[in-house]
């Protein structure tokens, strides 16, 4: 605990938030021409916050972030021995613009609440109005959809179904199919950085849709329907998400074409929040909502940032390890088509089964398959679906141990009722593979 000469006290943790902001910062610094070497400071900025955060990460991650240092420290003496050259800041490096976006997009938690409280809706309509709102509101502000519908719901019924908790579920992480402000997104980007965004959201926003078309059959199978409550869809809510997305795509095709798409959204999320909220509240409330969120959010993502950190060194160093051992070229397919594609797939979701985020299989397949051997949209298409069937599935999922804690449901039940939609997806996973690995020519 640090002290300022008027006693008030500046703890680690507040610490933390605002080494989260400079290595953000330092990340859009280096997009500048000339401004390389700030890349580098960025990533020692962002493993500085994760030792300085150890202490109180969760006990889950900490099970999972010494798994991905243990495989990846054996993996590294594998490499050196076997006499492959090793770059202290190359390996520093891994995931360092998925943290980046994560920073970046958790400014926009500062939105103030979009959702008005209105008359639920029942049945099939209901339903689809809670999907579409969750959904849509989601693919921007992620995590904070999620409570400001569920808390209405809750209001509105007293106690949420197990319908309505599969609902927010699974709105929530098939945005991962089609959104470039979600995690997945972000890690198919930067593993497959030459995939081709609007091919991805072609193929993702059917794949999501049919997320809802799924659940509504399930829930008529299961004679859930007819009672199902549901919150009414807000349109006004959906202005600025819609606006921002829109802007995000104009600086990727238009304006900036060789920036990647995930630092044009790590830069237009902060800078479009701050700037409503400046016209909207003033400089004053703007400065206050920023403070407080350093000192309050931030600080809390250093769990976010470990696993992170911790699989982009796994990645690398495994990289490194079959370089030295296999050679360079080597990789676990000849070829990358869609049975390896949907093997991948099975095999990723397979792991979230077991517990263990979806980036800890995706950073082992990309080890495993080296982006310049394959097509790189079919690459980031397995990470999406990976990601948004995956999380939904885990009972170990962030999002599921969310909602747990928050509404206080068992998270393996919760995910137990995820898995008839998680077959039923993986089919609708499958087709669409086929038909993109066709279109490919993979």
């Amino acid at each position: 605990m640090f002290h300022y000469q008027d006693g008030s006290a500046f703890s680690l943790h507040k610490l933390s938030g605002y080494g989260v902001a400079l290595g953000c910062g330092l990340f859009l610094l280096s997009i500048i021409p000339g401004v390389g070497w700030a890349y580098a400071l960025s990533a020692l900025c962002y493993w500085t916050v994760f030792i300085m955060a150890w202490p109180r990460l969760n006990a889950r991650n900490k099970k999972q972030i010494r798994l991905l240092l243990g495989v990846a420290i054996i993996a590294l003496l594998t490499a050196y021995f076997n006499g492959v050259s090793l770059n202290f800041f190359s390996l520093i490096e891994g995931n360092l613009g998925i943290v980046a976006m994560l920073s970046a997009v958790s400014v926009l938690g500062l939105l103030p609440d979009p959702v008005k409280q209105k008359a639920p809706i029942l049945g099939a309509k209901g339903v689809v109005s809670t999907w579409a709102s969750v959904h849509l509101l989601g693919a921007v502000i992620n995590m904070s959809s999620v409570f400001l519908v569920g808390d209405k719901l809750q209001r509105n019924t007293g106690s949420l179904s197990k319908a309505q908790y599969s609902i927010l579920v699974r709105a929530l992480t098939s945005a991962g199919f089609w959104s470039p402000f979600f995690a997945s997104m972000a890690v198919a980007l930067s593993i497959a950085p030459h995939a081709e965004f609007h091919q991805l959201a072609i193929i993702g926003v059917p794949i999501a849709m049919l997320s809802c078309l799924i659940s509504l059959w399930e829930f008529n199978k299961r004679g859930t329907l007819a009672a199902f409550s549901g919150f009414p869809l807000a349109f006004h809510s959906l202005v600025f998400p819609l606006s921002l997305a829109a802007s995000v795509l104009v600086f990727h095709y238009f304006i900036m074409p060789d920036l990647p798409i995930l630092s044009i959204v790590t830069l237009l999320s902060p800078v479009s929040v701050i700037v409503l909220l400046v016209l909207k509240s003033g400089a004053r409330y703007t400065k206050q909502r920023l403070t407080d969120h350093a000192h309050i959010r931030l600080p809390n993502m250093a769990n976010e940032v470990s696993l992170f950190l911790s699989a982009g060194l796994l990645t690398k160093a495994v990289s490194l390890a079959l370089a030295g051992v296999l050679g360079a070229n080597w990789s676990l397919f000849d070829t990358f088509g869609f049975v390896e594609a949907f093997s991948c797939f099975v095999g990723i979701c397979a792991i979230a089964l077991l517990g263990l985020h979806p980036i800890v299989g995706i950073s082992l397949m990309s080890s495993l398959v080296p982006a310049h051997g394959v097509d790189n949209t079919l690459l980031a298409f397995v990470c999406l679906c990976s990601w948004g069937v995956g999380t939904a599935i885990s009972p170990l999922s962030g999002i599921n141990l969310s909602v747990a804690g928050k509404y206080a449901v068992d998270n393996f039940q919760l995910a137990r009722s995820n898995l008839l939609y998680g077959v039923l997806m993986s089919l609708v996973v499958a087709i669409a593979m086929y038909m993109l690995a066709w279109v490919v020519g993979a």
